[in-house]
């Protein structure tokens, strides 16, 4: 079979350009730590490797969610806490009042604190979160959940509503509790009230000179609501942690499992770059031969 000189000069060009190709790739799989640099590599690996890629960032996205819950929880819980000290101090000074020994100037004065304590409660109820969202609003976070007209009615404008975000492949948490649990509780005197309306009536009372017994109920009935609520509070807290601990799990057994599919063995990679290295060498030299068998080296 004739093979003319190009053809020769092309096949032995042709042979060093794959023998590099082979050893830039290794190369550089040596550098980046990587066995698989594009898809072509192994196809069926890098499409798992994708996947893997893909799962894990959820779980990164759920475990954004579930330190966004906790922080938005602790807020929550911090002001319910404050609220319970507040209401606490509310029913000492309930008690002082309906002690007979006490006078009407007392009384008046124990009436001034608890008004101030009425200021302490809506700027609680009214607490917004690190977006200046508003806590316990529901879905309407952007409406002031609650108000008073000054002459004992207190209003609420959000709604029932609970954020929730996602925190597993299958698990979501409530992020707040509506104003509600302010709102509408047995009275001790029949009917219902709220929180707001109690501390409004001790005070009245308490300033035209007289104790008020009902409110020490009142208060402790408010005081069970938050009380449950905040036992809700930390079960969520403890979901949370509980599902933090499966995701950081799961993160590192997909890790792992990528690891076995797109990681370099050092050990193999380097000694194939040294065979590589040698093919090359020994192709150049080849080459260097192949220029020799010219017919024209030999007409000169």
């Amino acid at each position: 079979m004739r093979i003319s000189t190009a053809q020769l000069f092309q096949q032995s060009v042709d042979a060093m350009l794959e023998r590099q190709r082979e050893v830039a790739d290794t190369e550089l799989q040596v550098a980046s730590g990587k066995r698989i640099l594009r898809p072509s590599d192994d196809p069926s690996a890098a499409v798992r490797v994708l996947d893997l890629n893909e799962a894990q960032n959820r779980l990164a996205q759920y475990q954004r969610n579930a330190d966004a819950a906790i922080a938005r929880l602790d807020q929550e819980e911090t002001a319910l806490i404050s609220i319970e000290h507040l209401l606490q101090r509310v029913r000492e000074l309930a008690v002082q009042g309906a002690n007979d020994t006490y006078s009407a100037e007392d009384r008046a004065a124990i009436a001034a604190e608890v008004r101030e304590q009425i200021d302490n409660f809506l700027q609680l109820a009214n607490s917004r979160d690190a977006n200046g969202e508003y806590i316990f609003a529901g879905f309407q976070s952007l409406t002031q959940p609650l108000s008073h007209d000054g002459v004992g009615t207190f209003t609420y404008s959000g709604d029932t509503g609970q954020r929730r975000l996602q925190i597993g492949e299958t698990r979501e948490v409530a992020i707040g509790d509506p104003g509600t649990i302010f709102m509408e509780f047995a009275a001790a005197d029949g009917g219902t009230t709220n929180v707001g309306e109690v501390l409004y009536d001790l005070a009245t009372t308490l300033a035209s000179g007289n104790g008020y017994e009902d409110a020490i109920t009142d208060i402790d009935t408010a005081f069970g609501r938050i009380f449950d609520t905040r036992a809700r509070i930390g079960a969520r807290l403890n979901a949370i942690d509980d599902q933090k601990a499966a995701n950081d799990a799961f993160d590192l057994a997909t890790t792992q499992v990528r690891s076995t599919l797109e990681d370099l063995d050092y050990a193999e990679a380097i000694a194939r770059f040294n065979q590589q290295l040698t093919a090359l060498q020994a192709s150049q030299q080849a080459f260097v031969r192949v220029q020799d068998l010219s017919l024209f080296n030999f007409l000169r």
